[in-house]
């Protein structure tokens, strides 16, 4: 075997590997684990292992000073170069180690709830959550969570501990789909009581106003914390298979008021899709213009596409 082959082989067993990875991210593969830890440990052994930058650590990757290495502290910040010259272990620390928090947002409210298949909207944002809390761990990063509906459902504050990464996990595990929804409310409710300053990821449908949720996020802003949106939308919403099949009149129900409306068949296949699609520009369009990472989430993504467009649009901003 030649070198040629043999380099041949090798791209094609990691290709082999990659794809492999890739199938166990499917939602409806993940959805038969049996906890969220093991969805959030799938997911970042199979997408994040091997990445040569995290993508939190720098979020202030200003050089603060150095410190002596005591037990705990993550070896690999040691500075090999001070210790060849002093014969003494320093590590370097950066602003971000003091200075950033992790707060994941999410909305619980019934809407939430909606699934056209095996994986509901909720479920979907606890995928993302709990890979997203595992990795700031991994990363000794503190992290926090926060749930609402149309209150402040419940909350864990922001924390290094290692335990909190197991009560985050918990509190997402036994949440089920709530009533309606008020974010704007549970937005300033939030603001008013983060004391330091970090990364704020959201997950929701997003189902309001645009403008008022947007003067709430600029008050997140305006106090120093970094703005994630995470626009989790079903695949049915996005294109109901039933509209093809509509020859009358149906009656759609709203799954926070109870409501009804009746709608015809033309409407569905014509000014929904202009709607829908109308709502998605809107809330990306305001992101784009203060500034927040907007990621489109399909519940029938894998969830590396979401990993990945998130760390782009993270990347593009810097």
């Amino acid at each position: 075997m030649n070198a040629s082959t043999r380099s041949a082989d090798s791209r094609s067993s990691r290709q082999s590997q990659a794809d492999r990875s890739r199938e166990l991210l499917q939602p409806k593969l993940l959805a038969q684990l049996s906890s969220l830890e093991l969805v959030a440990k799938t997911v970042v052994d199979g997408f994040f292992t091997g990445m040569h930058r995290s993508p939190f650590f720098g979020f202030s990757q200003e050089f603060a000073e150095y410190k002596a290495y005591n037990d705990g502290d993550d070896p690999r910040f040691i500075d090999w170069n001070v210790y060849a010259r002093t014969d003494r272990t320093y590590i370097k620390r950066y602003l971000g180690e003091t200075n950033t928090a992790i707060n994941l947002i999410v909305d619980v409210s019934a809407s939430m709830g909606y699934s056209s298949g095996e994986v509901s909207k909720l479920r979907y944002a606890k995928f993302i959550c709990a890979t997203l809390a595992y990795l700031a761990r991994k990363q000794h990063d503190a992290v926090g969570a926060t749930l609402f509906d149309d209150k402040i459902r419940e909350t864990v504050p922001p924390a290094s501990h290692p335990d909190t990464l197991y009560r985050v996990l918990a509190m997402l595990e036994r949440t089920e789909a709530g009533s309606g929804t008020q974010i704007n409310e549970s937005l300033q409710h939030i603001t008013s009581t983060l004391s330091k300053r970090g990364l704020i990821f959201m997950m929701s449908d997003f189902y309001c106003d645009t403008d008022v949720l947007k003067r709430n996020l600029e008050v997140l802003a305006q106090h120093g914390h970094e703005v994630a949106l995470f626009h989790i939308l079903d695949a049915g919403e996005l294109e109901p298979v039933s509209i093809r099949e509509m020859r009358s009149p149906s009656t759609l129900k709203d799954l926070e008021t109870g409501n009804e409306v009746k709608v015809t068949a033309d409407f569905m296949r014509e000014d929904y899709p202009a709607r829908i699609a109308a709502h998605i520009k809107a809330l990306e369009k305001m992101a784009l213009r203060c500034g927040f990472a907007y990621v489109p989430c399909n519940t029938a993504q894998p969830l590396d596409d979401v990993m990945r467009q998130f760390l782009l649009t993270r990347q593009q901003q810097r």
